[in-house]
């Protein structure tokens, strides 16, 4: 794992949901995408995202419960760091909250993988659908994001 990528995105599911935040800031703003932060300093990356997790849905997972699914990289875009650690949890139970549920950060919601993974859905994060069943499906994988401007050209995931 590299430990210079300074962010962490995780998707915590259940059945057929994954938790999903509309978020309220760039990047990917107005847009849903996983839920996940910046490290802060001499934090781990999964340290970092159960911190980002209890943060933002007022929720603690043990480390156990998080599960390392490598990393995603891209070749140029407005975020700094070029690299998020990719987590996954899964629940055995449902949340014991109501949704959608307002946060600091934007809106939380359970939102069904074919939704979130169908082509006329323009309001998710553009790269979500394209590595998201490798994410749940395989062990760990490198995600790599080509962008043209603020553009998606192409994904590419390997195993590693």
């Amino acid at each position: 794992m590299n430990e210079l990528y300074t962010y962490t995105l995780a998707f915590v599911m259940y059945n057929n949901h994954i938790l999903m935040l509309n978020r309220h800031k760039a990047p990917w703003l107005g847009l849903w995408n996983g839920l996940g932060g910046k490290l802060i300093n001499g934090e781990t990356p999964k340290a970092s995202i159960q911190r980002e997790l209890h943060e933002e849905m007022g929720v603690f997972f043990d480390e156990h419960e998080i599960i390392d699914k490598g990393y995603l990289t891209w070749n140029t875009f407005e975020a700094h760091g070029q690299g998020i650690h990719l987590f996954v949890v899964e629940l055995h139970e449902p949340l014991q909250m109501k949704f959608p549920k307002m946060t600091d950060e934007g809106i939380l919601d359970m939102k069904t993988y074919d939704w979130i993974i169908d082509e006329r859905n323009y309001g998710v994060a553009p790269n979500i659908k394209f590595f998201l069943e490798a994410l749940l499906k395989k062990g760990r994988i490198h995600v790599h994001c080509v962008f043209e401007e603020d553009t998606l050209k192409h994904v590419d995931i390997t195993s590693i």
